[in-house]
């Protein structure tokens, strides 16, 4: 941004209304006190150029806070901030001087009062960056830096050291609550020096004053989850996705690294598993779908691809990727060894391994499913998720602890009537309405034995701009400012816990200064059981009554109920949980392909397929391919059948043209006058065809039509079926009941006529 002649005018008007000298206007340091921005009952600061409210901040300098040390406004020792100015301008810069720019002090007039409570922490971090919300300490040369040159495009780093008289100066008799702090820059171009700032950065400031002893219990929730979407063959689509994903800036590299910078500091993981079995299979290639027996514990399987995730050499972790194959059918891979996604998923793998294991591991659902979707149209979907194992995690000797989150912190009261496990319900403050909720978010809450836990969706904002929100310092600021704010509401009580699951699109640059500085701040780092454990013993157990939380008092908007997925999408889950059931159970306990399907399914239903026209029917293709499977299992039952008596047998061609061994059965469907009986189980080699003997017993004369079908252990439909008429024996009985009474009748016949010949013989002879 270039000033211009209209911006030099605002700034000599705004000077005389401040009643500003000569000399600062002429290039000299501004007088203490002056302001960092426009003052209520005067001009605004840049009045001719000023910018609507939360209209985008155009700066000619950008300035960032990168380091404040320590985080909280200290009763002895100095604050030192670090950070750097980047001329974002077309025009050099020069004597770019930089000062510290507090809200307090005498000479802040007009300056907002320390924040006390969450709504004015809220309403501050939304605030224009040009709002006034301090001054600048420009007369103590000692807290100033300066920059000489700064051309377009440059960045220079500074450092800002306030000392401990500074600091009682400006905050004579600080009161328990959140001050403003920030650093402006004013330099010099060819159109000449003003007073206003040229470039600026802000953040919170807490204090708690002396003789506070309270700590918050402040848990730390950070998300590994992803968009896990297969292709009709198995494959992981939109390669491009996953690998920006994994990168350091990317949804799963940058919170891993993020909280990989943790080191001793708890931490939580709020992991979806389908994530991480996902990420192993891109290191190994991102094989296509294949059936393939599990290899014993003791030898690899066949189609196993030794290089990609299960070896150190190539960049997989100890333990990272083992143990993969012997659960998931693998076939042919799709990406070489040396591609780019490839190495980024290995690398990913061994940082997760080598972390994972010594944190707390918060489970999602396999596959982080729309729980409130599912709960309207596959209510078994949770059970089913939950229960559902990640070879990866196993494979790291993971034991981790059951947690229910959705992606924005809502969840209706069906979906959490439907975790029926000991699974943490976490839910966004934003549930918890004010008329309902006068006391904010209950503490120790349950809904039936549910526990719930109350996440700061606030803080998870992160801190006022210009600065970025979510950059490491803001973060933190604004997590130490909520502290601060609980610890007022909790008077002589203990402070509420604090819980901040961290936005998916936490950048990793930084991250050691985040953790660094909560070690001297008022919170207590602890993971997320412990909240839970401390809810508990903080209320009345005794007095489970007292803590329900009616499901119907939480906030869930409308606008939520229509961002659900679609019914459909669970109607396609179903059926390809129900078709990769059959097929698992046919091959039997030395397949895992049923489970690898599944896998896929519960991913299908995923918060980050919402926005996803093609969700269903990508479900559809994959069960398009397990039906296929299943198809290679037929039978072939004889046109008719007639029973030369009330029983007999017949065979049925069954045949199998997988490469892999199966166990069927036939399953009949008659009517009331046939009993129908098949040897079953039956056992098929691969590519093979048997006779399958079948019994009948019939009640009673006539055809009946026999339906056969094939059926795994548990009586689900294969696809394959036939239907035949069975003709009883019966029917040739009456036909020899008919001719003996004919040769009955004849043989009487015959006698009569003998006898009246006998009679009509003697007859004669008498006479």
């Amino acid at each position: 941004m270039v000033r211009r002649p209209s911006r030099l005018l605002a700034g000599l008007a705004t000077a005389l209304l401040l009643g500003l000298t000569a000399p600062a206007l002429a290039g000299a340091p501004a007088a203490s006190g002056a302001p960092a921005g426009p003052r209520p009952a005067a001009a605004p600061e840049n009045a001719a150029e000023r910018a609507p409210k939360n209209a985008e901040y155009d700066p000619p300098l950008e300035v960032t806070i990168d380091e404040l040390t320590p985080g909280v406004l200290p009763r002895k020792g100095p604050l030192v901030v670090r950070g750097q100015v980047t001329n974002v301008d077309l025009e050099t810069w020069q004597r770019i001087n930089l000062y510290p720019m507090f809200g307090a002090g005498d000479d802040c007039l007009g300056c907002p009062p320390a924040m006390t409570t969450e709504d004015e922490l809220t309403d501050a971090a939304a605030t224009d960056p040009e709002a006034q919300v301090g001054v600048r300490k420009t007369d103590e040369p000692v807290v100033q830096a300066q920059i000489e040159t700064l051309g377009p495009g440059e960045t220079q780093t500074f450092a800002l050291r306030i000392p401990q008289r500074v600091l009682r100066d400006v905050f004579a008799n600080p009161t328990t609550g959140v001050y403003w702090f920030g650093v402006h820059a004013l330099g010099e171009n060819p159109d000449g020096r003003d007073t206003l700032a040229d470039g600026r950065a802000r953040t919170f400031l807490p204090y708690v004053e002396p003789g506070t002893s309270a700590r918050v219990d402040t848990a730390v929730v950070v998300p590994l989850r992803g968009r896990v979407a297969h292709s009709a063959d198995g494959e992981l689509g939109r390669t491009d996705w996953w690998e920006e994903a994994l990168s350091p800036e990317g949804v799963l590299g940058g919170p891993l690294a993020f909280g990989a910078a943790s080191t001793t500091a708890p931490v939580t993981w709020l992991l979806d598993p389908a994530v991480a079995d996902a990420v192993n299979q891109l290191a190994a290639g991102n094989p296509v779908r294949a059936i393939t027996p599990v290899a014993p514990d003791d030898e690899p399987s066949e189609s196993e691809d030794p290089s990609p995730s299960g070896s150190a050499s190539e960049g997989g972790a100890d333990g990272a990727g083992e143990g993969a194959d012997d659960a998931a059918d693998v076939g042919t891979t799709t990406l070489d060894p040396d591609d780019p996604l490839v190495r980024a998923a290995q690398a990913w793998l061994q940082r997760a391994a080598t972390v994972l294991p010594d944190d707390t591991v918060a489970a999602l659902p396999y596959g982080d499913p729309d729980l409130a979707a599912a709960a309207r149209s596959l209510p078994s979907l949770y059970p089913t998720a939950r229960k559902h194992a990640s070879p990866t995690l196993t494979a790291w000797g993971i034991e981790s602890t059951p947690v229910v989150a959705s992606r924005n912190g809502y969840l209706d009261a069906a979906a959490i009537g439907d975790v029926d496990d000991a699974a943490t319900v976490l839910l966004g403050e934003q549930m918890f309405p004010a008329e309902d909720f006068p006391d904010g978010a209950p503490v120790g809450g349950l809904v039936g034995d549910r526990p719930i836990v109350a996440t700061s969706t606030a803080t998870a904002r992160g801190g006022p701009g210009p600065d970025p929100a979510l950059a490491p310092v803001a973060l933190r600021q604004r997590l130490l400012s909520e502290a601060v704010i609980r610890i007022l509401r909790a008077g002589d009580q203990r402070p509420d816990p604090l819980v901040v699951v961290l936005p998916s699109s936490i950048d990793a640059a930084g991250a050691r200064e985040f953790w660094a500085g909560l070690d001297d701040g008022p919170v207590t780092l602890v993971d997320l059981p412990t909240v839970t454990r401390t809810n508990d013993l903080a209320t009345d157990t005794d007095d489970a009554a007292q803590r329900q939380i009616d499901p119907d008092d939480l906030a869930y908007p409308q606008g939520q109920v229509a961002a659900q997925l679609d019914a459909s999408v669970f109607n396609e889950a179903g059926s390809l949980i129900r078709a990769a059931r059959a097929l698992q159970s046919i091959l039997g306990d030395g397949y895992a392909i049923g489970e690898t399907v599944v896998g896929e399914a519960l991913a299908g239903t995923s918060y980050a397929l919402r926005d996803d026209a093609d969700a269903g029917p990508r479900l559809g293709r994959s069960r398009a391919w397990v039906e296929e499977q299943l198809g290679q299992v037929d039978l072939d039952a004889p046109q008719g059948v007639t029973l030369s008596s009330s029983s007999g047998s017949f065979n049925v061609a069954v045949s199998n043209t997988l490469d892999h061994a199966v166990t069927v059965r036939i399953e009949v469907a008659t009517d009331d006058g046939a009993t129908i009986s098949v040897a079953n189980p039956i056992v098929l080699a691969a590519n093979s065809r048997s006779s399958v003997p079948v019994s009948a017993d019939m009640h009673g004369t006539g055809v009946h039509n026999v339906r056969l079908r094939l059926t795994d252990a548990d009586g689900t439909p294969l696809g394959a079926e036939d239907e035949l008429p069975i003709r009883s024996g019966q029917v040739g009985v009456v036909i020899w009941a008919i001719i003996g009474t004919g040769a009955g009748i004849l043989f009487l016949a015959i006698g009569i006529r003998l006898v009246r010949r006998f009679r009509a013989a003697r007859g004669g002879a008498a006479s």
